[in-house]
């Protein structure tokens, strides 16, 4: 089953309606392909890091639809569907009808210079890797600037090269590897010929508008599928516009008869600017500008339980004006410090989370009170204690000048497990939530047809009975799907842990999506420990345990969990089917230079197989993540089948990048080619890494104006 669990589609949506929030930007134009090119041909420009373009590129016989991200400045990552509009799906029209056929693809580039006075950009890259190759080629490319205009000269293998009669002097012979979804890296830089291929761009004294032209070496006589071309001539020229609002726009003239046209969009996720917090409370007064300590003298003796209360219901009024909420409080004896915990509240970032938990407290403490330690508690879980001077809080938030001052004696560290009890605990239990929210489930690139979704409307619900103790689950309602066209049957050698998902989807329309238990629990100075149990997913329920040991020093951690589950009956209320399974994982978390997080897990998967998943993500300063991962256990090529292994990538872009009001919210668009029964995991409660992720996100670096936004 191709593409299953894909946010696709919803991304492509997402994406268009985010580039018309986005301020125009100089962002390098994209190619054909989608990374960062001419027409046919690629240069050796990048995109600011963090930039991400989505587009659409029309050039008859193929249609495109791409993703670029340049997740680091030195990298460039495409992602992309090529449909050949000449050419159906399968030979069966019964099985895929009028469906063209589509083809997956996967590009890197890496910057080996950057433009000096000395040298020109330099960048090799690497064109549909791990798919089916249809469009392969690898490439050599160098750009340099001349006043207005940009010029690029560059060597390529492959279909790079395919019209050359330079002879390839790199030509090993072809390793013979054909399986679809490996990475046969003996056959780069071994064609027959070597292309050599070259364009300029002149950038126009009309704002925002590139004259392009250049050489492709391409002849088309060894196109995909035989759909051979004609070249009547091997240069191509057009425009390419920045318009308004980020949006990216190309018109070509290519091979001396085909009119080509892109239109894409781009938006930088290294940059923190979102939609402006207008619906946000504004920031807490300092202490000068509120009368409250005139207002409390000798209201009760210092230290007194009369007096903490009161002081404790002044913080809960003044936390609750910037929409927190206080867990607990405690006042020293002498009165001189206070300890103010909190939940995690609305602001997604930790940072800006205690800044206006701190100064909201602060304004209405009473004068004795030197010293303020803020703590975050995550279902029932301190993460974090942030412990400052008050007077230098005050007076940096007096003057934002003196903010990097102010960070120097502000202290964040692991919780403290001598430290005193609280002697006011806000926080009620049990404590009743609920959410209702549309969902987009979408599956691409499917052979019986190319997109699948079901617009879902998630009634979900929660019952806390303790800090600890909770009870949560989802309804799924269909408000509308197309799935009853789903024809494929999983076709696999493994047991069929992941592949009927066809089957889920049609009898599951209206489903309970989850229902589980879940008990977590601070077990020791740097141990945490979950137990659950229930209905996890829509295709396991069972009992789960696992426990983490996460040190002071943020950088890593390491954790345990093993389940076991039984898989649930199609229609996804109650019934369970026969298949049962015992699954675990030991699993390394390391967090890297640039907020890079690095998951390495070995273990025991749903088939039984066993082997590991590496999963490397980045948090962008927008509060974006992106990520890849892929899983290789003892399960052979051929038994996987096609795709050979388990792999894919997600995005994760968080709700108040888009709306005017703060909040933790989020979407995760996660792309698998394909849905097969190797390498599947169980989603089992919520993980501890993620729980207690604050840690490590409150001590970034370079992030001091949070503190006080």
């Amino acid at each position: 089953m191709r593409g299953r669990r894909c946010g696709f589609a919803a991304t492509a949506v997402l994406c268009l309606s985010l580039g018309f929030c986005a301020q125009a930007a100089e962002v390098p134009f994209a190619g054909d392909y989608g990374g960062t090119g001419f027409w046919q041909t690629p240069t050796a420009r990048f995109g600011d890091e963090g930039l991400f373009t989505f587009g659409i590129v029309a050039n008859a016989p193929y249609n495109r639809l791409y993703l670029n991200l340049v997740p680091v400045s030195w990298l460039e990552t495409s992602f992309r569907y090529t449909e050949i509009v000449d050419r159906l799906y399968s030979d069966d029209p019964r099985f895929s009808g009028n469906q063209n056929y589509k083809d997956r693809g996967f590009d890197v580039r890496v910057r080996l210079a950057q433009e000096s006075n000395q040298w020109p950009a330099v960048a090799l890259g690497f064109r549909d890797i791990g798919g089916t190759g249809l469009f392969s080629s690898q490439y050599l490319v160098a750009n340099r600037s001349y006043y207005d205009f940009d010029f690029s000269l560059g060597l390529g293998w492959g279909r790079l090269g395919a019209g050359s009669a330079i002879p390839n002097p790199f030509r090993r012979g072809s390793t013979g590897g054909d399986t679809p979804g490996a990475f046969d890296f003996g056959n780069f830089f071994s064609s027959q010929k070597l292309g050599i291929f070259g364009g300029v761009s002149w950038q126009s004294p009309i704002d925002g508008l590139d004259v392009v032209a250049e050489y492709d070496p391409n002849d088309y006589q060894h196109e995909p599928l035989g759909d051979n071309r004609k070249v009547r001539l091997p240069v191509n020229f057009g425009f390419k516009y920045r318009l308004p609002y980020g949006l990216l726009a190309g018109l070509s003239y290519q091979r001396g008869s085909i009119l080509s046209f892109q239109l894409g969009t781009s938006l930088n996720f290294g940059k923190r600017e979102g939609v402006a917090k207008v619906l946000d409370p504004a920031p807490p007064a300092t202490r000068a500008q509120t009368l409250f300590a005139a207002r409390r003298k000798d209201v009760a003796p210092p230290g007194s339980r009369e007096d903490v209360d009161a002081v404790a219901d002044e913080v809960q009024r003044a936390l609750k004006a910037q929409r927190i909420n206080l867990n607990a409080f405690a006042l020293s004896q002498d009165g001189q410090s206070a300890n103010v915990w909190v939940d995690p509240g609305p602001y997604r970032d930790p940072l800006k989370l205690t800044g206006r938990s701190a100064r909201a407290a602060s304004a209405v403490l009473p004068d004795q009170v030197n010293r303020l330690t803020v703590t975050e508690v995550v279902n029932g879980v301190e993460t974090y204690d942030a412990e400052m001077p008050r007077g230098a809080l005050e007076t940096a938030a007096a003057d934002p000048l003196l903010a990097e001052t102010f960070t120097r004696v502000l202290d964040i560290k692991s919780p403290d497990p001598d430290k005193p009890e609280p002697q006011r605990v806000v926080t009620q239990y049990p404590r009743v939530g609920y959410s209702i929210n549309p969902v987009l489930r979408s599956s691409i690139g499917g052979p019986d047809q190319f997109y699948f979704g079901q617009l879902w409307l998630k009634v979900g619900g929660n019952v806390d009975f303790t800090s600890k103790l909770s009870v949560s689950g989802q309804l799924g309602f269909n408000l509308y799907n197309n799935f009853d066209s789903l024809k494929l049957e999983s076709n696999s050698a493994l047991p069929h842990v992941r592949s009927d998902i066809k089957d889920y989807l049609k009898d599951g329309q209206q489903a309970l999506v989850r229902l589980e238990t879940n008990y977590i629990e601070q077990l020791a100075t740097h141990w945490y420990g979950r137990l659950s149990a229930g209905i996890f997913e829509e295709m396991y329920g069972g009992v789960a345990g696992e426990v983490l040991y996460r040190p002071s020093d943020p950088r890593w951690a390491v954790g345990v969990n093993v389940n076991r589950v039984r898989q649930r009956a199609f229609d996804q209320w109650f019934q369970f089917r026969d298949y049962e399974a015992t699954t675990g994982n030991l699993t390394g978390y390391f967090e890297l230079p640039k907020s890079v997080l690095a998951k390495l897990s070995v273990g025991q998967y749903l088939a039984g197989d066993r082997g590991g998943t590496v999963d490397i993500s980045r948090l962008f300063p927008s509060g974006v993540r992106i990520g890849v991962f892929a899983t290789k256990t003892n399960v052979s090529s051929a038994q996987f089948g096609e795709g050979s292994f388990d792999k894919g990538f997600y995005i994760t872009i968080p709700l108040d990048f888009m709306v005017p009001r703060s909040s933790t919210g989020s979407g995760t668009f996660l792309f698998r080619p394909l849905t097969r029964d190797g390498g599947q995991m169980v989603r089992d409660g919520r993980p501890l890494y993620d729980i207690t992720g604050d840690a490590v996100r409150v001590r970034l670096p370079e992030r001091e104006s949070l503190f006080f936004e």
